[in-house]
C-alpha cells in the first residue's frame, strides 16, 4: 500500500468513528488539526517527517487517485500548481484551510467495506452443494429459539426409553409398556433426552439455557 492510499485509508477509519459518517465534509484545518493530526497519527501513517505529512495531504487536496473531492475547486487546482513545481511551497496548505474535503463514494469502497472494516480479498469459488449446505448452516445459527408452551406433537417411532430391557436408568424401576415414558414415574429422571432445538447439545430438564450455544430453552415435558 502506497502512503496516500494509506493516508486515505486512516482518514476514512478516522471519520467513520463519527455519528456523522465517513462522507461527511471537513476542512483542510480539521484533518490537520483534529481529525489526523501528524504527531498522533505519524507511526500509523508510516511517514518520517511532517513535511511528509503535509506533501500527501497536499496531494489528497489535489485530488490525486479521486479519493476526495474538494471545494471550492479552486483550492484544488491551487494545490496542484504548486505540486507542479520541483519544491512544493507546503504554506499553502495554510491558505486553503477553510476549503473542504469529502471522501468520494468510491474511494470509500476501495480503501474499506461497510462501516469501516477493510474489503478482503475475493475467495475462490464455493462448489455450489458446498455454498448451499453453508447457507443452511447459517440460517439455523442464526434463527431465534423460544421456549415452547405446548408439548410437541408425539412423532411416530420417537425413541422410548434409552435402556432395551423396559427399566428406568436412574432408580431400575420397571417402566409401563405400550405407552411414550419421557419421564419416570417412581423417581422423575427423564428418559427421552432433551436437546438444544439450535446445536442439538443434550441438556439437562432443569436448565433455561444450552451450554453450548447459550439458547433461551425450556423442557416442553417438565411440568412448571
Amino acid at each position: 500500500m502506497d502512503e496516500i492510499t494509506r493516508f486515505a485509508r486512516r482518514l476514512v477509519e478516522q471519520l467513520s468513528t463519527s455519528k456523522e459518517g465517513v462522507h461527511r465534509a471537513v476542512t483542510v484545518g480539521q484533518v490537520r488539526e483534529k481529525i489526523l493530526p501528524y504527531r498522533t497519527h505519524r507511526r500509523a501513517l508510516l511517514l518520517e517527517s511532517v513535511e511528509d505529512y503535509e506533501t500527501v495531504l497536499l496531494r489528497l487536496i489535489a485530488g490525486e487517485r479521486g479519493f476526495v473531492r474538494t471545494l471550492p475547486v479552486t483550492a484544488a487546482r491551487r494545490c496542484q500548481e504548486e505540486l507542479a513545481g520541483a519544491h512544493p511551497d507546503l504554506g499553502v496548505l495554510d491558505e486553503v484551510a477553510d476549503s473542504t474535503i469529502q471522501i468520494t463514494s468510491l474511494a470509500a469502497a476501495q480503501i474499506v467495506g461497510h462501516e469501516g472494516e477493510e474489503v478482503a480479498p475475493a475467495d475462490p469459488p464455493v462448489p455450489a452443494s458446498v455454498a448451499k449446505q453453508s447457507r443452511r448452516t447459517a440460517e439455523i445459527a442464526s434463527a431465534p429459539v423460544a421456549p415452547r408452551d405446548d408439548p410437541p406433537p408425539v412423532i411416530a417411532g420417537e425413541a422410548k426409553p434409552s435402556r432395551d430391557d423396559g427399566k428406568c436408568p436412574h432408580c431400575q424401576h420397571a417402566m409401563p409398556s405400550g405407552r411414550q415414558v419421557v419421564f419416570c414415574p417412581w423417581c422423575g429422571g427423564r428418559l427421552i433426552p432433551f436437546t438444544c432445538p439450535r446445536c442439538q447439545t443434550e441438556l439437562d430438564s432443569e436448565w433455561r439455557h444450552c451450554i453450548t450455544c447459550g439458547a433461551s430453552v425450556k423442557d416442553p415435558y417438565r411440568f412448571t
